[in-house]
């Protein structure tokens, strides 16, 4: 298809803006469309009409993650224009112009104003003006030198991990999402599905997501709704007040908060029908400032696991809160714990080169070398051939990605694993052989654990970008969950069936 020499404003006036956006927003972004079409500058002007402001607690997970947020209806007549722009001979505009492109292409299409089917809608036509856009866009490439990085958008708009924002049509009218809440994380806990809100945590039912027990946050307004530790950037935000990580054991469901500046560590255990809080405390008055600060929290196994800003562990009886065990002496700079039945895997904080994982003897409290990394999440462990393995994330390295290592000898597996924009990911195994799960761009990625070799096509159906994925077993099948902070969605981990379609 060539393109056509055409103004680039041909055709403006006869799109029902004002149906759209109303009558001012509407003559602001035709204004705005000229000026730029005509003299340049700045994209804010247009990208400050076609926001969706109505909904911004709508979009507040994807605010607090720093993903793209959604757009109103008006931006997908408004891609062609910006293609246009951008292919000018004069170059007025173009820069602004691809920003733009890029940005609708990406933004949440969730809108909650709009029905399942107007929303589908509303993907086939962003796609087909994108589809129309296609010439304008490849002569803005050439004018530009390769400067710009239009072919590995269209290239990733072709493979499909670009747009995305629907299910198959397949799946169309079948499948839902098995959770409609304001969630990106996600912890699989005691055989409940944990979701992460921004009032606080339900435990619900992996089989239909509904709630089994809620926990709300003391202070929800200002609680951030992350397991972790204070190193979570999130936390750097004056208004954050705590923190929390759910758990579960034989107790049933657990939850540890911690105040934002590191006082105040609190179990919470179910009592009748309601919450118990249980001060963990060191004891000691002549404990310095330091030694009382908490760093880092994690459970296992009926054991709450406390780190201080001194490096100590203290273990903590997830039932009663008493101190149990010996204490830990980490290396400095523990930026996330976690733990199993026979080891303790920390987080270290690192510049980008070097082990920055290290994982103790729980028996012993002594290191087991080798170290690894450098990673900027925990592992997660699987075992390939009789032996251990590690998966972690690297987000130093131009372009976040998974690396595979022999746990025993920190040997590296195959190569890096990249999708876009990495963000959660996960272990899971079909018949008895180890696969990953990655939750990049809009969709939920496959890939066997050994080969490193993608499974199947990613999984469509999400309407904004993924920010975690987890995995269990139900019903004896590997299932999949991927939130993307306002729906959660299910998946045979096998098949890549959406729920609630059947499975073969």
């Amino acid at each position: 298809m060539e393109l056509s020499r055409e103004h680039p404003l041909d055709g403006l006036e006869n799109v029902p803006w004002a149906d759209l956006l109303g009558p001012d927003d509407a003559a602001e972004l035709v204004a705005a469309l000229r000026e730029l079409a005509e003299e340049g500058g700045s994209d804010h002007r247009i990208y400050d009409v076609l926001e969706d402001g109505d909904n911004f607690d709508h979009y507040w997970f994807a605010t607090v993650a720093a993903k793209p947020e959604g757009l109103r209806p008006a931006a997908v007549p408004a891609l062609r224009f910006l293609a246009r722009i951008a292919a000018q001979p004069s170059g007025v505009g173009s820069w602004s112009a691809l920003d733009l492109v890029e940005t609708i292409v990406d933004a949440a299409l969730d809108r909650p104003t709009m029905t399942g089917d107007e929303l589908d809608a509303l993907v086939d036509g962003l796609r087909a003006e994108f589809d129309t856009a296609r010439p304008a866009l490849a002569e803005a490439d050439r004018q530009s030198h390769g400067e710009v990085s239009i072919p590995r958008l269209v290239a990733e708009v072709d493979a499909g991990v670009r747009l995305g924002g629907a299910y198959e049509p397949r799946w169309r009218g079948v499948a839902r999402p098995l959770v409609e809440s304001p969630t990106g994380r996600l912890v699989t806990a005691g055989g409940m599905l944990v979701t992460q809100e921004k009032g606080g945590l339900v435990f619900r039912s992996l089989d239909d997501g509904t709630p089994i027990h809620v926990f709300d946050y003391p202070g929800a307004e200002k609680a951030w709704p992350f397991a972790g530790s204070r190193s979570d950037p999130g936390l750097r935000d004056a208004e954050t007040e705590l923190w929390a990580t759910p758990f579960a054991d034989a107790d049933g469901p657990g939850v540890l908060t911690v105040e934002a500046r590191g006082r105040d560590a609190l179990l919470w255990r179910l009592d009748g029908t309601g919450w118990r809080a249980i001060p963990l405390v060191r004891s000691g008055w002549r404990l310095r400032s330091p030694a009382r600060r908490v760093d880092v929290v994690a459970a296992y196994g009926g054991t709450c696991f406390v780190g201080y800003a001194d490096n100590v562990v203290l273990s903590f009886d997830a039932r009663s809160g008493m101190l149990s065990g010996e204490p830990i002496t980490l290396p400095r700079g523990a930026r996330h714990l976690a733990a199993d039945g026979t080891h303790m895997t920390v987080l270290l904080h690192h510049s980008g080169s070097g082990p920055n994982l290290i994982r103790i003897d729980l028996a012993t409290g002594r290191l087991v070398e080798p170290t690894a990394g450098p990673a900027d999440t925990l592992p997660f462990g699987y075992h390939s051939q009789g032996r251990p393995h590690l998966v972690f994330k690297n987000g130093f390295t131009p372009g976040p990605q998974l690396h595979r290592v022999d746990a025993g000898s920190n040997a590296e597996v195959g190569q890096p694993i990249r999708v876009g924009d990495l963000n959660g990911f996960c272990v899971y195994e079909v018949g008895g052989r180890p696969c990953l799960a990655v939750a990049g761009l809009r969709q939920v990625h496959r890939f066997d654990a050994e080969t490193g070799e993608p499974i199947g096509r990613p999984l469509f159906g999400h309407r904004r970008i993924v920010l975690d994925v987890v995995s269990a077993v139900v019903d004896g099948r590997p299932t999949l969950y991927s939130a993307d902070g306002a729906t959660v969605r299910r998946w045979d981990a096998e098949t890549g069936i959406p729920w609630p379609a059947p499975i073969p």
